[in-house]
């Protein structure tokens, strides 16, 4: 599932994709998002990881092609409206390439980041060990209870459960029979997890983390400037220009 040749500091690595975030947020130009767009898509390339990502964006395709024609008919019924926009193809495009931008954000970030990267920088970044812990505990038991639903569906399927035929409303009473396996199998990972965490409650106790590189100082540095100057010009000049308006 992990597609990993960026070879960076798990730390660098999360700041870089909270600032990709944060910068579509941010962006209130089409420009800046365009930009956002070809940088990501950059960024992909040299990671060696862009065939991967853009082949599971298109699944979302139909998603994507369908905003642009609901921002700009529909607009006014949306939180984001402003009075006075009325038909506005180009605030649809907007939505759309910001839409683009979180869908493909977010898949390249299940891609490239492992979620042992991810308690790293977070027990290197010297945060308290129950929130670290607890983050910890939550990924391992999303992919525990993804993989016991897998073989409990299997085994259902191979006695003859149908799962995928019928009426919706079959469909959905054929999957409660899985409910109750999974449930208890569940349970039972719980208390295994918690009597490995009484043997050795000093787990996470070592906070130990390698040095930066260079190449991580220089995206820390890059990331925190880039967001600076998106916050001034996005609203500090905005103020400054509405101000001198009156």
């Amino acid at each position: 599932m992990y597609h990993n040749k960026m070879e960076l500091d798990p730390r660098a690595k999360l700041l870089l994709f909270a600032t990709l975030f944060s910068t579509v947020f941010l962006c209130r130009s089409i420009y800046m998002l365009l930009s956002l767009l070809v940088s990501s898509i950059l960024v992909l390339v040299m990671t060696g990881s862009s065939t991967l990502v853009l082949s599971k964006l298109r699944s979302f395709i139909p998603i994507i092609l369908l905003a642009w024609p609901l921002w700009t008919f529909f607009s006014k019924w949306s939180i984001f409206y402003a009075a006075g926009r009325g038909f506005d193809p180009f605030f649809g495009l907007f939505m759309t390439i910001r839409l683009l931008l979180i869908i493909m954000l977010s898949i390249a970030f299940l891609t490239l980041v492992k979620p042992m990267e991810i308690i790293k920088a977070l027990n290197s970044l010297r945060m308290p060990v129950a929130v670290t812990m607890t983050f910890a505990l939550a990924l391992r038991s999303l992919y525990l209870i993804s993989e016991d639903y897998k073989s409990i569906k299997e085994a259902h399927i191979s006695r003859g459960l149908e799962l995928d035929k019928g009426s919706l409303i079959g469909r959905i009473k054929a999957h409660t029979h899985l409910l109750l396996p999974l449930i208890i199998r569940s349970i039972d990972s719980a208390e295994k997890m918690a009597l490995a965490l009484e043997l050795r409650p000093t787990l996470l106790a070592s906070r130990r983390s390698s040095s930066l590189k260079a190449w991580d100082v220089l995206i820390i540095v890059g990331c925190l400037l880039l967001v600076v100057l998106l916050v001034y010009y996005s609203y500090f000049s905005v103020g400054l220009v509405w101000l001198r308006a009156l």
